[in-house]
């Protein structure tokens, strides 16, 4: 029997993963970050940012030994960066694209548009990829923008507002501002903006583009006017697609899929080369590829390569370089798991019990409490948990992406044009004004400190979301401790949702519950045999 259950577990992961790619060896590659091949302005950065000992992950080497090399004339790179959760992906494709767009800002003087996008499949991870990278461009002086924010001119200088997009995106759902910067000046303008899929085709085909009703006689547009886009996409020389696995190929909401298909191919044929945009609906078939050659430099990322991504890969994609970390599929290195199955009628209390004794050990050793996520596989389950812990004097933060508002603590609402509603659980950057140290971390679990700040009126240390949260957010290294309520529909789900903690090195628990016995148990032991078939396969 147990036999039969291995041999299952692992056609399902060789189903669900692709693993035909192998990893380089590690003594190939660079072990440090240097210039060349870093600008020095950019080396600079990622010592202010790093500190002046930090080392390349396998996956940012690979990208220092591929992707500073210049294409052949009148070709592009073409890259899946693929690694596990945490190991630094934004910054071994940023280093490069950042690095490109320096080294080339002097051939282009006249420009109407960011000459680099970055996709993301949600506006929280949108913000904090834009503030990494302004972070990264400052020695540099390239400017970075995200389309998920109220952007504010900020330093000595002051920019002249050709446009607010929040003029542009009536409706309820508009969610901060963005500027549009003119003049001629190759500094004034954006050279690297971030933002969703469905973000950007605002911005470039104008607000509502997309708003139709259905009437007896077919398809019309709403009586309103279409905004005018306010972003122009000619000087695209850099598409970065961040979570490639959803936005591209694999699809939690088939929306993201075109969306993305749409933007690429706009940029295509705003660039003199058009592309033609292939349905959600194309089945993939690596027999008969279907060769799409977009005219820039296109790279994606993923925290795994799910079979769905491979064979869009194959099809449409052959000749793309896969580079992929020896870590690939796994879980992070110094993380513990424990499944504890439900006991009781009431599966609140327990997992609200459980997250007090985890608090409870920390005040007996001495730490701070813990940062905790706890994940639902529904918008419904997620306010349930949250309103159980809140009338039970645990305060928390529900974001779902459900309904309309400023985010407040248990609503599932989230901040419109800010990231404020994750205070405390993000990694924090250094200011232009902090120190080029490394700015000193939270407590390891294990390191003893004592909290001095906690009180009735500190911020929560409870979140609660759904996969919203669980795609590529840096949290910080205090997020000890993630809770999945019941296991996702997938190992990938699993994967990103446990990657929330014992990120870059650090430790962290995930605690999974699910019922022990009966009808639905077998969930519980599939995902953990199939994470057992993970730990123990080769590479």
């Amino acid at each position: 029997m147990a036999k039969v259950v291995r041999e299952k577990a692992a056609s399902d992961i060789a189903a669900e993963f692709d693993f035909s790619t192998a990893p380089e060896a590690p003594q190939t590659l660079p072990s440090t970050f240097s210039s060349p091949p870093l600008s020095p302005d950019l080396l600079q950065s990622v010592h202010d940012v790093l500190g002046h000992n930090a080392r390349p992950t396998p996956i940012q080497s690979l990208t220092l030994k591929h992707l500073f090399t210049p294409p052949p004339t009148d070709a592009h790179r073409c890259f899946l960066l693929a690694s596990e959760t945490g190991s630094g992906k934004s910054l071994a494709y940023l280093l490069p694209m950042m690095h490109d767009l320096k080294a080339t800002e002097h051939l282009r003087s006249r420009r109407t548009g960011p000459r680099a996008l970055v996709l993301a499949p949600t506006h929280e991870l949108s913000r904090q990829l834009a503030s990494f990278g302004k972070a990264l461009a400052h020695h540099a002086r390239l400017r970075v923008q995200s389309a998920s924010r109220a952007n504010v001119a900020s330093g000595a200088r002051a920019w002249a507002s050709a446009a607010k997009m929040a003029n542009a995106f009536p409706g309820d759902n508009a969610e901060g501002e963005f500027e549009v910067y003119s003049g001629g000046e190759v500094g004034h303008a954006v050279d690297m903006l971030v933002g969703t899929p469905a973000r950007m085709l605002e911005m470039t085909r104008g607000s509502g583009w997309n708003k139709e009703v259905i009437d007896g006689k077919g398809t019309r547009r709403k009586n309103c006017l279409v905004g005018r886009p306010e972003v122009g996409l000619s000087d695209v020389e850099w598409v970065i697609v961040d979570e490639a696995d959803i936005l591209f190929a694999y699809g939690i909401d088939s929306d993201f899929i075109d969306q993305t298909r749409n933007l690429l191919s706009d940029i295509a044929a705003a660039r003199g080369k058009p592309v033609p945009v292939i349905s959600r609906n194309d089945k993939p078939n690596s027999q008969a590829p279907n060769p799409l050659n977009y005219p820039f430099n296109f790279v994606l990322t993923s925290a795994t390569i799910p079979a769905a991504l491979a064979a869009r890969l194959d099809t449409h994609h052959p000749t793309m370089t896969r580079l992929v970390s020896p870590r690939l599929h796994r879980l992070p290195a110094h993380l513990t798991l424990e499944f504890t199955p439900y006991t009781s009628g009431n599966r609140n209390a327990e997992v609200l019990g459980k997250l007090r004794a985890v608090w409870r050990d920390d005040v007996l050793a001495g730490r701070r409490r813990a940062r905790i996520i706890i994940f639902a596989n529904t918008r419904a389950r997620a306010a349930e948990m949250g309103a159980y812990l809140s009338g039970h004097g645990v305060a928390n933060i529900v974001v779902t992406g459900h309904g309309k508002g400023k985010g407040s603590p248990g609503s599932g609402q989230r901040m419109h044009g800010s990231n404020r509603h994750l205070a405390g659980f993000l990694k924090p950057l250094p200011t232009k004004n902090s120190s080029t140290q490394s700015p000193p971390l939270p407590p390891l679990a294990g390191e003893k400190m004592e909290d001095k700040t906690e009180g009735p009126e500190s911020p929560p240390r409870v979140l609660l979301s759904t996969s919203l949260l669980a795609r590529g957010l840096d949290f910080d290294r205090s997020v000890s401790h993630v809770f999945v309520l019941d296991p996702p529909r997938n190992t990938a789900d699993f994967l990103h949702r446990a990657g929330r903690t014992a990120r870059a090195g650090a430790s962290g628990k995930v605690v999974v519950f699910g019922k022990g016995a009966g009808r639905g148990a077998g969930k519980v032991r599939e995902m953990r045999q199939r994470l057992a078939t993970l730990r123990s396969a080769k590479r």
